[in-house]
């Protein structure tokens, strides 16, 4: 196929558009993939070296998805462009060049529930747990808060003795951050300027480049500088400030790079009218946003089915949506369970809609892999198995003693790897000996008795694998950690063996990949998931104040105010993954407790026998949907007019 073929209008433009830099600005569903696909089909025609070519995205997932949209060009050489995230670049080149090695880095990963014990050890020393996770997604920025910052080295007195104090754990600890692969390119490249470690482009192409931060802007303009930039995105659509990426990096590229070519797209093709509307009133009152033209609909196209429901406890939304989305799949046959996407703004919520659909006999998985380790028992499972596997692995052993500890026993922590550093030993030899009472190491009496226990669990599992690993790793009879052990059970099918299936399942959750709309598996997720998905039926549940938005209340105003805006994006881009049903779903009460852990307002208290309840409101951002939106109902008058 031609790379032209049945191409027309900006799409063909952007396509055969030869100068550089380009700047494409489009919202959900406009094309914009396409197009960049279609303008690497024109480059592989014109000759280029597939490998010469680097499309550019966010995540595991969309890096897949480019890959076989790729693919499906039918081009000669089109499986051999590199389609990838740049994290995956940075990791592999800096493993080929062993620069790791030659900074004293490790190319270990650490998990979520790992670097919550990071944070702790360095919150005694900086002042306290926000003050370091603040300071940690800036190292993760190359330093780079905001757009008209340089990625670079620390700039305040702060940052230079967080980064001195991070890197000493780091390298202590034998292991990486995957937010940090970025930074520790850029590092490597500025201190060895001799060296090439990535291969040479002639073409860059970056979708969703409003996901970049400075610091990945920076490298995708290094690795561009001898050949094309084509960046793609929508400031819409940036959802992810809290790694310092924001909707100034698409708005500002055509200032700060001189003599680019701009391009906007206007039609969504894959949400109907009524979406379109909607989403154009939701967005419309975010007054910073650049693309003010709204999307425009194929208005021959027919609308989609909305649905605004406010139930009256969180227990009959989640009944009701399972119900909902069981009918509809038994309704039609023909439809595959993967194009119900299911969206929750707290992880509870979507673990009980999960489990209710499995109770109706759905295939249904959550994906939620790295929350599930908030979890004391899947964490502690993982921690076992790395542990079984590696038994020197500081990192996991730092997390197991501080595991069910608010602080991590953060300051007995500290005198056992002092004392361990002292001596030159390994911190297991420490405790060995403080086990045999050889050594006596003031207030560690806690994370002996962890170690104690940890020598027990080891020999538990000593021997198993495959599926009995599994089961004595993550009990079977704990539901709330059912998406972590179904996780692990798949993987244990294909490879048993303890080193095989750690490899796999730490794959799985550091760039999990998720199913494709095609598959027998209905998708829970967060909201932030759902960036570059399609779905026919997409349920937001969830929808109340103070999940959405989620402000923080202690922040200075300015911060309020764009937590606000992006959080609205967030709700824009979750509507506009709809093709065909749309629901927005809320409860009017819930237990305290839950409401308490999901940082949700609370309008009254109450008893419902033994049980605190509390009184909820819908998101406000119900109210920004427009004159078009549908008018809320109750449960009862969603299932009498569906028939479920």
């Amino acid at each position: 196929m031609a790379w032209d073929h049945n191409l027309v209008g900006i799409h063909r433009e952007i396509a055969a558009e030869a100068r550089t830099p380009v700047h494409v600005l489009g919202g959900p569903g406009t094309g914009k993939t396409f197009a960049m696909m279609r303008r690497v089909a024109r480059l592989l025609e014109d000759g280029i070296e597939p490998r010469r070519i680097f499309a550019v995205t966010f995540t595991r997932t969309a890096a897949r998805d480019l890959r076989e949209q790729l693919e499906g060009l039918g081009l000669p050489g089109s499986e051999n462009v590199r389609a990838t995230t740049l994290h995956s670049l940075c990791f592999s080149a800096l493993a080929r060049e062993e620069a790791f090695d030659v900074t004293g880095r490790t190319a270990r990963p650490l998990l979520s529930y790992e670097i919550k014990h990071m944070v702790n050890d360095l919150a005694r020393i900086f002042a306290n747990k926000n003050t370091v996770k603040k300071l940690l997604e800036a190292y993760e920025a190359a330093w780079a808060r905001m757009q008209h910052h340089e990625a670079g080295q620390p700039q305040t007195q702060q940052d230079i003795e967080f980064q001195t104090h991070l890197l000493d754990w780091l390298r202590y600890h034998r292991v990486i951050l995957i937010g940090e692969l970025v930074p520790l390119s850029l590092g490597f490249l500025r201190d060895n300027p001799e060296i090439e470690i990535f291969p040479d482009f002639d073409h860059v192409l970056v979708d969703e480049y409003q996901d970049l931060n400075k610091s990945d802007q920076t490298l995708v303009k290094a690795l561009a500088q001898r050949g094309t930039l084509t960046v793609i995105g929508d400031d819409n659509q940036s959802i992810y400030s809290f790694r310092h990426a924001n909707p100034e990096g698409i708005r500002l590229f055509p200032e700060e790079n001189q003599g680019t070519v701009s391009y906007v797209i206007e039609e969504c093709c894959r949400c109907p009218p009524n979406i379109v509307e909607i989403s154009n009133s939701l967005i419309s009152h975010d007054q910073r946003r650049l693309r003010r033209v709204p999307l425009r609909a194929d208005q021959n196209r027919q609308s989609a089915e909305v649905f605004i429901v406010q139930h009256r406890t969180l227990d009959d939304e989640v009944s009701a949506t399972a119900d909902f989305i069981d009918r509809r799949l038994r309704e039609n046959e023909d439809l595959p369970p993967g194009q119900v996407l299911v969206l929750t703004t707290r992880r509870f919520i979507g673990h009980r809609i999960r489990n209710a659909l499995i109770e109706r006999g759905r295939n249904a998985l959550s994906y939620f892999f790295e929350d599930e380790f908030e979890k004391l028992a899947a964490a502690e499972g993982y921690c076992l198995l790395n542990l079984l596997v590696h038994p020197n692995d500081r990192a996991a052993l730092r997390a197991w003693l501080g595991l069910g500890n608010n602080q991590g026993y953060a300051g007995g922590y500290a005198r056992l790897r002092t004392y361990s550093q002292d001596e030159g030993i390994e911190p297991q030899d420490a405790l060995e000996a403080l086990d045999r009472d050889e050594v006596n190491i003031p207030y560690t009496a806690p994370l002996l008795a962890r170690y104690r226990l940890l020598k027990q669990r080891l020999d538990e599992i000593e021997g198993l694998q495959g599926l009995d690993l599994v089961r004595r790793l993550w009990d079977p009879e704990d539901d709330d950690i059912l998406d972590i052990r179904l996780l692990a059970a798949r993987i244990a099918l294909k490879v048993p063996e303890p080193v095989a299936l750690l490899e796999a399942i730490t794959e799985s959750i550091t760039q999990p990949e998720l199913p494709d709309s095609s598959s027998d598996i209905i998708r829970v997720m967060s909201l932030y998931k759902s960036k570059g998905l399609t779905a026919s039926i997409v349920v937001v549940a969830g929808c109340v104040a103070g999940a959405l938005p989620s402000i923080d209340r202690n922040a200075l105003q300015a911060v309020q105010d764009a937590q606000l805006e992006e959080q609205r994006r967030l709700f824009y881009v979750s509507i506009t993954r709809a093709t065909d049903t749309l629901v927005l779903s809320s409860s009017a009460t819930m237990p305290l407790r839950d409401a308490m852990a999901g940082r949700i307002y609370v309008r009254g208290r109450f008893f419902d026998g033994d049980v605190a309840m509390v009184r909820t409101s819908s998101s406000p951002f119900l109210g920004e949907l427009g004159p078009t939106a549908p008018n809320p109902i109750d449960s009862a008058t969603w299932r009498q007019r569906t028939g479920f």
